[in-house]
């Protein structure tokens, strides 16, 4: 939703710009395009931020950071900036992670089952599961996943990680999948998703972002989320309700049809923004 993005952040106007969620750099170049300020873009991955620094090399008002968004307020005060006027927070994954990390990010290839953004961060999802009991794995898919039957997979996994070791996705695909007739990509891309969201901490960064957000923020200031997931955006929409902004968004927007044939993975996004009162 990039032309979405660059209509509501309006990056001609700005002075300090923030890339939350730099990835592969999309957004970050079509704000480039139309502002004279800074963009200050934050990347945990240290690949995407390798790539980055090098693919935006020529930009004199771009700096990258290999840092969590999390840590924007302490990078601000570093550089000497007080307040920005605009940020993009774009919390969906990265093409690259599924595509071409090697991480398990995705179920449709074998690959070691670890699921990290910074590989060098915390451990592989393989290692941390055979330390989780099954009430973990319950709450993990029942408020990541939004599976239904939860407790039957939960039951799954619990017994399969016991059993053997569990290193590969096709060795985690197998153990999900037992007795589950129906359904069974759509099962599997939940249980993904729910142990991707858990081992990155994704929901509670999520807050610990909007928690400083108005610290940082000019009055004025455009403040926009992309979200993939209802817990996520429910997220956003309590913290425009009830907070320093006032929405700019009455509904959420969402994809046109024809960039969702383009990117068919973008079609659960919803895009929100509010302005800093």
């Amino acid at each position: 939703m990039i032309k979405e993005v660059i209509e509501i952040l309006k990056p001609e106007n700005k002075k300090n710009i923030v890339d939350a969620t730099f990835g592969t750099g999309g957004h970050s170049l079509e704000i480039l395009k139309k502002t004279k300020g800074n963009l200050f873009a934050f990347e945990k991955d240290p690949y995407l931020y390798e790539r980055g620094k090098k693919t935006f090399e020529n930009f004199k008002n771009f700096k990258i950071f290999n840092k969590s968004f999390t840590e924007i307020p302490e990078i601000l005060k570093k550089e000497g900036i007080n307040k920005i006027d605009g940020i993009l927070f774009d919390f969906g994954l990265s093409f690259y992670h599924v595509s071409s990390s090697n991480r398990g990010f995705t179920f449709k290839r074998k690959e070691i089952l670890d699921m990290r953004y910074n590989p060098y961060e915390n451990e592989e999802l393989y290692k941390k599961l055979k330390k989780i009991n099954l009430k973990d794995i319950e709450f993990i898919l029942k408020e990541y996943g939004e599976l239904k039957n939860y407790k039957k997979i939960s039951l799954n996994i619990y017994k399969g990680i016991k059993e053997k070791e569990i290193k590969y996705t096709d060795e985690f695909n197998e153990i999900i999948l037992k007795n589950i007739k129906h359904n069974k990509e759509k099962v599997l891309q939940k249980v993904y998703q729910a142990f991707r969201i858990w081992i990155n901490e994704e929901i509670e960064n999520i807050k610990k972002a909007l928690s400083f957000l108005p610290q940082i923020m000019e009055s004025g200031g455009i403040a926009i989320f992309l979200s993939y997931h209802s817990l996520e955006d429910r997220i956003i929409k309590n913290f425009l309700k009830n907070s320093y902004f006032k929405s700019i968004t009455k509904k959420p927007l969402t994809p046109s049809e024809e960039e969702i044939e383009e990117k068919p993975n973008c079609h659960s996004c919803k895009l929100r923004a509010g302005e800093k009162i």
